[in-house]
Formats: structure tokens, sequence, C-alpha cells
């Protein structure tokens, strides 16, 4: 499960389009903050997470939120200043299940590396989908086989992209906009698939007298339902306003479906802040991002790299940076916390929550600073003085003393994941 929005210009602040995802995987699949180079390619294919495809000429430079295992990722941008987040979704289109296809994220990715704008990165899409199709485990662990949407964003326009098998509508976004793991396109498309509709009325999923609604022909029942998407949608579109600012985006990406009193064991599908309880909400955020994308200035991603926004910090990136979390140490250091915050949440939450905010309200105040004096030649410094600072926090945490408040099942729970935890990474 995932969420994803974007708050246009014409709501922000700033006067910037403003992207953010929380990535919600299996709760021991580690994920990396990574940059690629840019890059030439002269001959030969490209091999992604489980086939090759045709490599394009030229590959911009990337910075990627991505599963350690997997060639592609959740999410990122690339130095063009494109963002684009991905979303599972459940549709009627059956898969054969053999791997013979792209991963959502492989698609993501290579849309980053070849494409210079938010358009040419919706076509990318579009031509891979349709050329190597989507038959592929997404999963980590688990068998976990589905479809994607796309939320796709630069400095001057942002696009919806869903699809289901080789059909797809698209959307061009025009308010504040979020996908959460559902079709949500509806009749009011801006372009579908050529066959789409008459698919959709060959199988009996649309009436031949009526419009075309993209998300009622193609969704499937049951999943959508399980993973309460309309329901986060909702949510994250219920936090639309004038003046929005990376701090609302932040607290967005950090709400929880209980606000007052939360606790994870009771926590369900419906947070977007998830968190992983059992067997009906298996997965959590294990990593969120949120972008601030300029027109003539460089952008700043701001990653926590961590599980769990609400027990994270997000420090910005740069591409003038060469400092990334490229191996494991960083995400598994801050799931020692996690794991032992999310026992005793109330007073965890607290502990962090008074030692990062005046550290992330700082180095947005930085960062704007720098951005309005043009002097970006202090984007590395600020990005390196943030991750060492949120490590100095992490040591604090640490050395603090948690109690045990849950439920058996819930330690049961989350007994099984510490164990597989230290087997897959020790």
């Amino acid at each position: 499960m995932c969420d994803t929005f974007v708050c246009p210009p014409s709501l922000s602040k700033s006067g910037n389009w403003i992207f953010g995802k929380n990535s919600d995987r299996e709760p021991n699949e580690v994920q990396l903050i990574c940059h690629h180079p840019p890059r030439l390619n002269t001959s030969g294919r490209q091999r992604c997470t489980y086939i090759e495809v045709d490599h394009s000429k030229e590959c911009f430079a990337t910075i990627l939120s991505q599963p350690s295992q997997m060639w592609g990722a959740e999410m990122g941008m690339n130095e063009k200043g494109v963002a684009i987040g991905n979303e599972a979704v459940f549709t009627k289109i059956p898969f054969t299940k053999d791997n013979t296809g792209l991963t959502g994220m492989d698609m993501l990715r290579l849309a980053l590396e070849r494409s210079s704008s938010a358009k040419e990165s919706l076509e990318t899409i579009i031509t891979l989908n349709e050329k190597y199709g989507q038959n592929a485990n997404g999963g980590f662990q688990e068998r976990f086989f589905y479809h994607n949407s796309f939320l796709i964003v630069d400095s001057n326009e942002a696009y919806v992209l869903e699809t289901a098998g080789k059909y797809w509508a698209m959307e061009k976004v025009k308010k504040f906009r979020a996908i959460s793991n559902g079709l949500s396109i509806g009749s009011e498309y801006d372009d579908i698939h050529p066959e789409a509709i008459h698919f959709a009325h060959q199988k009996g999923w649309s009436k031949i007298n009526k419009p075309i609604h993209f998300a009622e022909a193609f969704s499937s029942f049951w999943m959508p339902k399980l993973a309460k998407c309309t329901m986060r949608r909702e949510l994250l579109e219920q936090h639309s306003k004038d003046k929005f600012e990376i701090e609302d985006a932040f607290e967005i990406l950090r709400s929880h479906q209980i606000q007052d009193h939360f606790l994870p064991q009771n926590s369900n599908t419906g947070s977007v802040c998830m968190h992983a309880n059992g067997p009906f909400c298996p997965h959590q955020t294990t990593a969120s991002m949120v972008a601030e994308i300029r027109t003539k200035q460089p952008s700043t991603l701001w990653l926590t790299g961590s599980s769990s926004p609400c027990l994270s910090i997000f420090k910005p990136f740069y591409f003038q940076s060469k400092l990334f979390l490229e191996d494991k140490k960083h995400w598994l250091d801050w799931e020692k916390f996690h794991r032992k915050a999310i026992y005793d949440y109330q007073n965890a939450h607290f502990k962090i929550e008074t030692l990062r905010k005046e550290k992330e309200n700082g180095w947005i105040i930085a960062d704007s600073f720098i951005m309005s004096h043009q002097e970006y030649e202090k984007l590395p410094l600020l990005s390196k003085n943030a991750l060492e600072e949120s490590e100095e926090i992490l040591l604090k945490l640490l050395q603090q003393d948690f109690s045990n408040h849950s439920s058996f099942l819930y330690r049961s729970f989350w007994n099984k994941h510490n164990t597989h935890l230290h087997q897959l990474y020790s």
C-alpha cells in the first residue's frame, strides 16, 4: 500500500509544486536513498528487476528511494526536476505470474532516466507498458502482483496515469490531487487507451450507451476495499488549503486514521502513515519523500530513508550533493529505534517530536534562505549537517528506555519479523 499527493503552485506558499509519497512495503524490506549519475549508452540492453529492455541513448541523473533488492524505485526525481511516485492498483485484468514484465518501480526509474518533463515521462511509461507489460512480482519476500498508477510532476505541470494491464487513462492535474492504491480516474479523463472503451464494453464492464468510468470498469472488487484506498485518498485531499507548506506535507505523511491516542497495534490500512500489526495490515511505511520542485532554482528532496515518518526525520537532499545513503546501515540503525518505539508509541513519539521539530524547521528555513540568496554552493553542507544532526538524535533516542504496553498478538507478530530481520541482515 502507498499514498502519493501533489499540491499545485496555486495553493503552495512558495508558488512551487510540492509532491509527497509514503512507500508502504513489507516491514523487513530496506529502502535506500541512491544517486545514479547521468550516463550515455552506446549499445546493449538494460537489465531491470526481471527482464532486459532496450537502452535509451542518454540517461539523466536520478535520486531514488529504492528497495535494496530492486532495480527500480518507489519514488524519486531526476536532474530535470521530474518527480514520480507509483501506487499498486488492483484490477480485473489477470496475471500469468511468470515475471516476464516490468514492475511499476522499473517503469518509474526508466521514465526518470529517460524523460526531461512530466509529459515525456507519461509517454515513456505508456510506451514501456505497451511493449513489456507489468507481469512482474512487486513484493519483497511475498509474491505480490499488481498493476500501477503514477503521479508525475515537473515544475510546469502534473499528471495522474492509471493502468489496468495494457489499458490506461490519464488526467492532467488541476488541483490538489492524491492517489492511494485504487483506480480513481472516472469519466472525465484527458486521454485513454484507444482500445480501452471497446474492451470494457466487450467484457460487460461498461454500458455502451454511457460514458466509460475507467475506475468502475477496470477495478477489482475486494482489494481496493481491504486497502481502504478511497478513505486514504480522501484523507489526503482534505489537507488541501491555501499557503500549503513543506511542513504541511510532512504532517500529511505522518497522519493516522485515529489522531488522538494513536497506537500502532490498533492501526489499520486506513492510515496514511501505515503501521504493520497483523494479517489484516501486514505492510507499513518503510520510507517517505517530499519534494519541492522549482522552476529556475535547484529542487529539494526531503527523504526519511527509514520506517514510519511519524517516528522518522525528513532530511534535505540535492543533486549538488554527493552524500547519499546507498547502503543498508542508515535504515537498519533507525529500525532499531522503530522496533522499540512501537511498543511504547506515545512516549517514543513525544520524545522524537521534541527533538526533531526544531531541526526540521531549521533546515527548511536554511533551505529557503539559500534559495532566496542563490547561494547554491551551500546546499551540500546543509544536507551533510542535517544527516549528522539526525544521527545525533538517533543516538539519543537509542539511549532512552521504552516500556512495552502492547498485546501478546502484536508482540508475537513483531517477534517473528525481528527474528527474520536478524537472519536477513546480520
